[in-house]
């Protein structure tokens, strides 16, 4: 409603689920898990260039990927999703007519702003810029229906599922003109059979840790910014990861059905809320576990099987989903009533967290900090973690015993209503 001086009141922190708030804490530790990898290592994504001292790390990896990578970030997509949702279905309450509409484009307007600014100053790793261009997608969704939601979901799917199709045709046509060309004599071979046998060879060649020495190109802070520019393409007009736009859009879409079905408030309004939850919990691990044992261990074997390459697409979005289901289930049943609950604290200030990961991370291992750059193994990184997870949790409660709003979702409320009077 608005007050005295006709200005829009924010929503207050009485009107907060609070199951939502636990969850974003568990995702913003969650997430740390792999984010991490990516200050430390030049190519954080290889199964075998850096950080890998001892079959000890990759074992580290294996379970670390297994369980994490792509998880937590589905669940803080997800959330995104449910939070831009809540938002704007209680601004249209307040019977605001267009005023609703140029309160969440301005949110959305200002977390772009704080996303770019967090990618070429701290960590071009950022994902809220994304988000933000992804949050006026969901606009015209605002006022479906869970049956449409579902069926507007297919769409999205069903591209990452035939782009799987054609990846794995690719990869099958380019096997089949391998061994095509390798029964021919090798004094008979064209140069189309030579480049196949190579082609193939090359890619499904195991790979060798580089032992080389490393230049950190982060050496200061300056130098850090100028490598963030190269990377973060805002000022060309990328304004979002195209790899990963349809998966963030069935995330957040999932998000608004599972809020739409009221679970967040009450899992009890879900029939079977349970049996379902560890069934989907059970497919979930099982799919994850052969796809990133293939990922760790046999990377060099390209899946050939289309319906393996099937299996294989939504791994990481199914077993968030899970999480979510399951995180949610425990809090309300065993977690809600209890006064004491840090990761709730730690979930009110997600993006105040969000970025000071990055921070604490930039300092540990760039050169402008520690310069810890592609110093430790991938199981020597496992040390760092709770360290970084206790002075969140303590910075966290310690900051929301005093106030209202994390820092930055302080500037983000009051850039977004525009009331800093």
């Amino acid at each position: 409603m608005n007050n005295l001086k006709g200005q829009i009141l924010p929503t207050q922190s009485s009107e907060r689920i609070s199951s939502l708030d636990f969850l974003r804490g568990v995702a913003i530790l969650g997430i740390l898990l792999i984010n991490i990898e990516s200050f430390s290592y030049p190519n954080p994504w290889s199964s075998y260039s850096y950080g890998f001292s001892s079959s000890l790390d990759h074992t580290t990896r294996f379970w670390i990927y297994f369980l994490a990578q792509g998880k937590f970030f589905s669940m803080f997509t997800l959330l995104f999703g449910v939070g831009f949702c809540i938002f704007l279905e209680r601004l249209e309450k307040k019977n605001l007519g267009l005023k609703a509409m140029d309160i969440y484009s301005r949110r959305l307007l200002w977390l772009f702003i704080i996303g770019v600014l967090h990618a070429y100053f701290v960590w071009d790793g950022d994902v809220l810029y994304h988000y933000a261009i992804c949050g006026f997608l969901l606009i015209p969704f605002r006022s479906f229906k869970v049956k449409s939601l579902i069926l507007v979901l297919i769409i999205p799917v069903g591209f990452l599922l035939f782009n799987s199709f054609q990846s794995t045709v690719s990869t099958k046509s380019q096997y089949n003109a391998y061994k095509k060309s390798l029964l021919v004599e090798k004094n008979l071979r064209s140069e189309e059979d030579t480049k196949n046998i190579e082609k193939w060879e090359n890619r499904t060649k195991k790979g060798v840790a580089d032992q080389s020495e490393i230049v950190n190109h982060r050496s200061s802070y300056l130098s850090s910014i100028s490598e963030n520019s190269n990377h973060t393409k805002v000022h060309k007009g990328e304004v979002l990861y195209t790899g990963i736009l349809y998966r963030t859009i069935i995330m957040m879409l999932l998000g608004i059905i599972l809020y739409r079905m009221g679970i967040f408030q009450n899992y009890h309004s879900v029939r079977f809320y349970w049996p379902a939850t560890l069934v989907i919990l059970a497919i979930a691990l099982i799919i994850n576990y052969f796809r990133y044992y293939h990922w760790t261990f046999e990377y060099f074997n390209p899946v050939r099987n289309i319906w393996v390459s099937f299996l294989f697409t939504f791994p990481k979005e199914i077993l968030g989903l899970a999480y979510i289901l399951l995180f949610n289930g425990i809090y309300q049943k065993f977690l809600q009533r209890f006064s004491f609950k840090p990761l709730s604290k730690l979930g009110k200030m997600a993006l105040t967290n969000y970025l000071l990961q990055s921070i604490i991370c930039g300092f540990i291992f760039y050169g402008y900090g520690f310069n810890q750059f592609n110093v430790h193994s991938r199981t020597e990184l496992l040390i760092f973690i709770p360290f970084i997870w206790i002075f969140l949790i303590v910075f966290s409660w310690l900051w929301m015993k005093h106030f209202q709003y994390g820092p930055l979702e302080y500037v983000w409320r009051k850039l977004t209503y525009r009331n800093f009077n």
